[in-house]
């Protein structure tokens, strides 16, 4: 029976991709341990995991003497010295962080990055990224909501009516759809902007008004993504959305290029000619962001009094319900790797070590290119 360990996130993070419900539905196919707290900060004590059958160790070092393969989001090796195989399984961002996996290659390693599965319909049920995009979006609303000084719905009474915020959100994936739909609930007036053409039943099916530039680029062998884009392009976008996001109370920004650094929807003149007290929240600040004045993991205020929120840790303050998402890919991704061979597409779509070697194509280009 195979040995499977769960590590504690760092202070910051809070996720837990294995909870108690998946230990019970797996009990019978593998033995697992789980280092303290791991799941305290998502609301699951390690009483919890006793009771589900799990075995509770006191140091990320006792789980990997323990396991065979281990389960992490994001947790890196320190100076553990790996003499025995050992898998391990996160959400390692590769192709933006190369140096996240430098820590693992060292021989007797194998690791698998959920972040690299294929957009099939066999892997939906394994897909972290979308999982992480909709309760990122659903959160850039509220935060948006929490930092504006003013209300989201028309608000009528005794002292007047109070008109419907104007929320423009820009990338209309998963994490833009549901930053549309959380508006909307909450009363907005929405327009939203891709460049995928696609993206436009999406959002209208929404009740938002998509806002059509026409010339991108597209790749269907990007499996539902955006690509880069060429210079003319970005121009044109850059005329369209000027007037769209001076007008904006609030925009939500979600476009990003797997691997790549974040296209910039929002110029630093934009900015200085938005509405004061209007709010941006940058979902793409980890990866350079869409906005021009983003500052990775701060929020800061122009002399405008624009807004501009650049937080990195949203995932981690929606800790239990972004939990309970991961830990069913993550539970989904074990029964898938248990079943099959190593060989099969996903699993050699998802590995990116072999034996303290980097063996995956994906990556290879892109440490080439480096």
């Amino acid at each position: 029976m195979i040995k499977i360990g769960l590590l504690r996130e760092n202070q910051h993070s809070n996720i837990a991709v294995l909870i108690p419900q998946n230990i019970r539905q797996l009990k019978n196919d593998a033995a697992f341990f789980i280092e303290t707290n791991a799941g305290l900060a998502s609301g699951y004590s390690d009483q919890d995991y006793i009771k589900a059958g799990a075995t509770i160790l006191f140091s990320k070092r006792e789980v990997i003497a323990a396991a065979d393969l281990i389960l992490s989001y994001s947790v890196a090796l320190g100076n553990e010295e790996i003499t025995a195989k050992k898998t391990f399984v996160g959400a390692y961002d590769v192709l933006n962080d190369y140096t996240s996996i430098i820590p693992f290659q060292q021989k007797n390693i194998d690791v698998y990055s959920l972040n690299l599965l294929p957009r099939t319909t066999i892997a939906q049920s394994m897909d972290i990224l979308s999982s992480v995009a909709s309760i990122l979006g659903y959160k850039a609303v509220l935060i948006a909501a929490t930092v504006s000084p003013i209300t989201i719905p028309m608000i009528s009474g005794a002292g007047g009516t109070l008109r419907p915020a104007n929320v423009l959100i820009l990338g209309a994936g998963v994490a833009g759809l549901q930053a549309i739909a959380t508006a909307k609930r909450l009363g907005a007036v929405v327009k939203a902007f891709d460049v995928r053409a696609a993206a436009k039943t999406d959002v209208e099916s929404l009740g938002a008004e998509f806002i059509s530039i026409e010339g991108a680029t597209d790749n269907i062998n990007a499996g539902g993504y955006a690509v880069e884009q060429d210079k003319d392009y970005l121009t044109k976008v850059d005329e369209v959305l000027f007037n769209e996001v001076v007008n904006a109370d609030i925009i939500i920004t979600t476009a990003r290029i797997p691997g790549k650094k974040a296209p910039v929807l929002i110029s630093k003149e934009a900015v200085q000619a938005m509405k004061p007290d209007a709010v941006i929240v940058d979902l793409a600040a980890d990866t350079g962001g869409n906005c021009a004045l983003t500052e990775k993991g701060k929020t800061i205020v122009t002399e405008n009094r624009v807004t501009v929120v650049g937080e990195t840790r949203i995932l981690g303050k929606i800790a239990k319900s972004a939990s309970f998402l991961l830990a069913n890919n993550f539970a989904s991704f074990l029964k898938y790797y248990l079943d099959n061979d190593e060989d099969d597409e996903i699993l050699n779509a998802t590995k990116v070590i072999t034996d303290g070697k980097v063996t995956n194509s994906r990556l290879v280009a892109e440490i080439d290119n480096l």
